[in-house]
């Protein structure tokens, strides 16, 4: 019976010790890991926003001036997860200003009393991959537009992944909005 007691208490030792040291791993991978760079952040930020801008002006020379000419593309219909590029970017955005006008992009995320940050980057967990890069900003908000054929308003929640590189144009943009939702909104009867 001591033998088994004695075991039990090894056992909670080990294990609690065990923890202690994963606990002071992960740590030190978040002291190794470099300070935030926040002007690198709100630089990219605001070559974002100025894109989404020139898209709600419909200018799009404007866009494509800020698009690198390699960039890589992922648009938000599943398409077997094929990457496309900027010529093919560029024709979708020039069917967005075609069939919308009113095109406005609202930044954040709706919560029931307010709206939280649309801009995010770097991650705290999991503890091994944490970083205080803003090498992909993650980007929550919404669009709204007038279906210039019926007159009808839409909105999509949107999230969007990007990339910018050191001369300020975007090399990754990834679309997640629910495309079948528009279609599904300018059907529906008023």
């Amino acid at each position: 019976m001591k033998t088994k007691l004695f075991g039990l208490l090894m056992l909670a030792v080990l294990t609690l010790f065990g923890c202690k040291e994963k606990e002071k791993e992960a740590e030190m991978v978040m002291e190794e890991t470099e300070a935030p760079d926040s002007a690198d952040f709100d630089k990219k930020v605001a070559v974002i926003r100025a894109f989404f801008q020139a898209h709600g002006d419909e200018d799009i020379e404007a866009q494509s001036a800020l698009l690198a000419d390699d960039m890589k593309w992922s648009p938000p219909a599943y398409n077997g997860n094929q990457w496309l590029g900027k010529g093919e970017l560029v024709e979708a955005l020039k069917g967005y200003h075609e069939g919308f006008d009113n095109i406005k992009y609202h930044e954040g995320i709706v919560m029931p009393d307010s709206t939280a940050n649309g801009f995010w980057s770097g991650s705290v967990f999991p503890g091994q991959n944490a970083n205080a890069s803003a090498a992909v900003i993650r980007v929550y908000g919404t669009w709204t537009a007038t279906h210039t054929e019926s007159g009808k308003e839409i909105g999509v929640k949107f999230f969007n992944l990007s990339s910018v590189n050191d001369d300020g144009k975007i090399v990754q943009s990834s679309d997640y909005f629910d495309v079948h939702g528009l279609a599904a909104q300018l059907e529906e009867e008023e």
